[in-house]
């Protein structure tokens, strides 16, 4: 049967109409399909990778089970999340969170991948068997925790989404073929021409994937109402994709806050501890390879402590802020400032010429805070202690780096804050013997490893009346230290109200017997520290000792030095107020060496000023320390304040101090410090030495 040119036009025409709209259909439904499986790859790497920075987080602070097994049930808002998986880094599995609807298929089942090992899968995302995987490490390459396996349904979604694409694009494919259909006679003898633009048009926007692109429509005829159907479709497939675009922006700019907060500190802008030693390993690869230096400075603010407890969070926060500030105004741009903690921070110096150059930036950035800062209403003078390691020290080993940096600068701020110490390997064994005594401290408190010694203050009378408790330590393991060693290093490690408390107690327990062997009337006094008072802990304690021993306080003398005293001037009249209060005394240690205003000295609530050793070494010799001594003795009569002389070592000493009018007395011309078994000796000792001065 031999066909006419109509129907096979007709024909063609039918077949062009329906392979126009499947092509586009076909390519929509694949373009449609490629956005979908991105878009969950995408957001399948970003979930996984955030859940396994939670759990690092926990395994690195406890590995507490049920925090990971909570961290691990997040996946249950995902409907599409099947199961995860956390192994160790040996592939063990240690917790696993499953999909309801799956409990019953996997009640007796080991659930595993069908065709390969998890340790077989590559990292990031993969598709295996109608389901994606993604896997992900927790922990970086030395310091691997494990890893999180997280499968993703694949098949279900996409045809579920394919499903509703069709639903809404299939009526509008019905309706453009049976206008088609109704219209191919009139169009093969009137419109053919413009139907094969039409074909052209849609080929062309199959090969393109551009669907913005509209046919021009003339006229109103069928050709017309197929370009505009077939300009619909586009329009709703163009409605799709640019919704899928929206959400992969969406989700890449989530992607980027996620991680801003994950590598950069929220209080001041600057790269954190997580992102800056990311920086620095992939730096010390680099410049390893080609045997250059790399050098850090590790700073922190002097005095934040004492800012932020007597200012306030909100100033100590802007202190920090405006740190940052001024140190990241002072840097070139391939120099790396971040905050790592508190008020630590760190400067990655990548591949400086020479130690010099080191020296000049330390130097330009200690002198930028020689000027107070102004926060608000506070003028703050504060500063910046810099310890400076490179890979010349320290190989190009991160932790080593970081650690001979922050000890050099411990240096610093132990011998004098505001300055830049660079490491040298004596630092390393000067700091393992302070980790050393700092480990220690404890153990010698339990093991009863201190030692009081008592050293007798003699009255211009000739009478012992004081007695002042020094600690000494003879360690087990390393011997016998100073307390001008260990006192420092309990100080800042936050040990010494360790040391303060057993101190007040010894005294206390030594009291009958320190009063037995001296006389009713006698007063031990002892010093006490400056954490003391910032930690606020000794306020409480001697309200206790109070109630407990309320008649005890009468014979104890609480010494501080007048920087420390000045250091939190309220806080220290509020305390010593109580402690006068309940009878006891204060006295001002090495008057003289500290802040020396005489403009406090009548606002101070004290009993006692005691005369630092350097002015009595050398007055004698020097008219100039001697008129110092004369206007200190003179000073304390007027104001009603007793006086105490430390370091009286011969005759000459002792007879000018008893002619001035010096109420108390303490060296070695009278007696050396000595334990309490052999006291009453020393204060015999003492008044013989008194009455052997010949002057009464």
């Amino acid at each position: 049967m031999k066909l006419s040119i109509r129907f096979k036009l007709l024909t063609i025409g039918i077949v062009s109409v329906i392979s126009s709209a499947l092509s586009v259909l076909s390519v929509s439904l694949n373009e449609h399909q490629t956005l979908y499986a991105n878009s969950v790859k995408e957001s399948l790497v970003a979930l996984t990778e955030n859940t396994a920075d939670d759990i690092l987080l926990i395994m690195s602070d406890n590995n507490d089970s049920f925090l990971l097994r909570s961290a691990l049930l997040r996946f249950e808002r995902y409907e599409h999340i099947e199961y995860a998986i956390l192994y160790d880094q040996n592939w063990n599995q240690i917790e696993i969170y499953l999909k309801p609807s799956l409990i019953n298929k996997f009640e007796k089942e080991l659930i595993t991948i069908p065709s390969k090992a998890p340790k077989n899968l590559p990292l990031g995302v993969s598709v295996l068997e109608n389901s994606f995987y993604a896997l992900q490490e927790i922990g970086e390459n030395k310091f691997l925790q494990g890893y999180l396996l997280v499968t993703h349904e694949y098949s279900n979604p996409i045809e579920k989404s394919q499903k509703e694409l069709l639903k809404l694009t299939l009526p509008l494919i019905f309706i453009i073929l049976a206008v088609a259909i109704s219209a191919t006679l009139f169009t093969i003898r009137q419109q053919l021409f413009p139907l094969l633009k039409l074909t052209v048009f849609t080929r062309h926007i199959s090969r393109s994937k551009n669907y913005s692109k509209r046919f021009t429509v003339k006229g109103s005829d069928e050709v017309s109402t197929l370009a505009s159907s077939i300009n619909t479709l586009l329009e709703v497939i163009n409605h799709e994709i640019k919704e899928n675009q929206e959400k992969n922006n969406q989700l890449t700019e989530q992607k980027e806050a996620m991680y801003r907060l994950a590598n950069y500190d929220q209080l001041t802008g600057l790269p954190n501890r997580r992102h800056v030693m990311t920086l620095l390993h992939e730096l010390l690869q680099k410049h390893s390879a080609l045997d250059q230096l790399v050098a850090l400075l590790y700073f922190d603010i002097d005095y934040f402590k004492s800012i932020n407890d007597r200012m306030g969070h909100e100033v100590g926060d802007k202190l920090l802020v405006e740190v940052g500030r001024t140190v990241t105004k002072l840097l070139e741009k391939d120099q790396i400032l971040a905050r790592l903690a508190g008020d630590e921070f760190l400067i990655i110096i990548p591949n400086p010429p020479s130690k010099q150059v080191l020296f000049n930036i330390t130097e330009k950035l200690t002198t930028a805070f020689n000027t107070p800062l102004v926060i608000e209403k506070w003028s703050i003078q504060t500063g910046i202690s810099i310890g400076v390691s490179d890979t010349h020290d320290a190989g190009y080993k991160v932790n080593d780096l970081i650690s001979y940096a922050d000890i050099a600068m411990y240096h610093s701020k132990n011998f004098k804050k505001g300055t830049a110490t660079f490491f040298n390997s004596q630092m390393l064994i000067e700091s393992q013997r302070h980790t050393l005594i700092v480990n220690g401290i404890i153990d010698a408190v339990r093991d009863n490893e201190f030692q009081l010694y008592y050293q007798p203050k003699i009255s211009n009378q000739g009478i012992v009346e004081g007695l002042e408790a020094l600690i000494r330590w003879e360690s087990k393991t390393l011997g016998s230290l100073s307390p001008s060693e260990f006192i420092p290093i309990a100080e800042t490690s936050g040990k010494i109200s360790d040391i303060t408390k057993w101190v007040i107690d010894q005294v206390l327990d030594d009291l009958p017997r320190l009063l037995e062997y001296s006389n009713k009337n006698i007063v031990i006094s002892f010093n006490i520290s400056s954490y003391d008072l910032i930690s606020g802990w000794l306020e409480d304690y001697i309200r206790q000792l109070i109630s407990v021993h309320p008649n005890a306080l009468q014979h104890l003398q609480f010494e501080i030095t007048e920087s420390s005293y000045l250091n939190d001037f309220d806080q220290a009249n509020r305390l010593f107020s109580m402690v006068q209060e309940a009878g006891g005394s204060v006295a001002l240690d090495d008057f003289g060496t500290g802040f020396s205003s005489l403009s406090y000295l009548s606002r101070i609530d004290i009993d006692t000023i005691k005369v630092d050793r350097a002015f009595i070494d050398n007055f004698i010799n020097d008219y100039r320390e001697k008129a110092v001594l004369n206007s200190i003795l003179e000073l304390s009569d007027q104001l009603g304040l007793n006086i105490c002389c430390e370091g009286v070592e011969n005759i000459e000493q002792a007879k000018y101090l008893i002619v001035k009018k010096c109420h108390l007395m303490q060296g070695f011309y009278f007696s050396a410090p000595t334990p309490i078994e052999e006291l009453s000796i020393a204060v015999d000792q003492a008044q013989q030495r008194y009455q052997a001065l010949g002057l009464f």
